[in-house]
């Protein structure tokens, strides 16, 4: 699939954040919260590689001279944007559903918008991310992970 920017705007390909994560080990001085989101693109890249194969990298897309954008997990087999948090908590779903639907925005076509949490968040959040056409990855057992649609 191409990854073609938008005007004025670059598009990096490059490693998934997992490989790096791999390299070093998770990194014991990263915070909870940042080792929680480690752990989630970890077992995800893992899964997505194991059940269809995919093709998975990271991106930096240059918003402005001093603006960037990192995406961590981008599963091109799918042309699948993967946006990960550490909780389903409201404030935390929000600014990952804006980060996400920004993200995808800079593929053509416009990337499919995936969003991994570690649980399913609140009824109300899942509408909210369903209407904006955005599907909610978890994990569901070991090694395995469900999608809301």
């Amino acid at each position: 699939m191409s990854s073609a920017p938008s005007p004025g705007h670059r598009v990096h390909r490059g490693a998934p954040r997992t490989d790096l994560i791999r390299m070093v080990g998770g990194s014991s001085s990263a915070s909870p919260q940042r080792r929680a989101v480690n752990e989630l693109l970890v077992g995800y890249d893992d899964y997505i590689r194991a059940s269809h194969g995919a093709e998975v990298a990271g991106y930096v897309i240059q918003i402005a001279e001093d603006d960037a954008l990192s995406i961590d997990l981008f599963d091109v087999t799918r042309h699948e944007v993967v946006v990960a948090r550490h909780s389903e908590a409201a404030n935390t779903v929000l600014s990952t559903l804006g980060e996400v639907l920004l993200a995808a925005r800079f593929f053509t076509p416009t990337a499919t918008r995936l969003v991994l949490l570690p649980g399913l968040p609140s009824p109300d959040l899942v509408d909210l991310l369903h209407e904006l056409d955005v599907t909610i990855v978890w994990p569901s057992g070991s090694g395995t992970f469900t999608r809301s649609r």
